[in-house]
């Protein structure tokens, strides 16, 4: 008689209580303890009201610095020789889409 997990409530499980991902959270539980997992989960997933205020301040401060300084665009002279690729042979999209994979690495 198929179910659902006992743990997640989402996947439908026919041999056992606990579904693949749940039946591996179940066993990192047994392996480090109810308290120290519990401990973990609390630091790392829970805000207390400080996290969250600080995080809301530091993105206020941040939205305040943009609106204050608008992006400034910096002209550079191409330099290289005749192996340097021009930025008007290829896809200006795919240009960007490369600046920013760059700039988020």
């Amino acid at each position: 008689m198929p179910f659902n997990c006992y743990l997640c409530q989402e996947e439908t499980v026919i041999t056992s209580f606990f579904c693949s991902d749940c039946n591996y959270i179940k066993r990192i539980l047994q392996c480090y303890g109810r308290s120290e997992i519990k401990d973990i989960i609390t630091k790392v997933c829970i805000r207390n009201d400080k996290q969250m205020n600080n995080k809301i301040e530091i993105i206020k401060e941040k939205l305040d610095k943009e609106k204050k300084e608008p992006k400034k665009k910096e002209e550079k002279e191409s330099v290289g020789d005749s192996t340097y690729i021009k930025p008007n042979t290829l896809n200006k999209d795919y240009i960007e889409e490369l600046k920013d994979k760059i700039k988020n690495y």
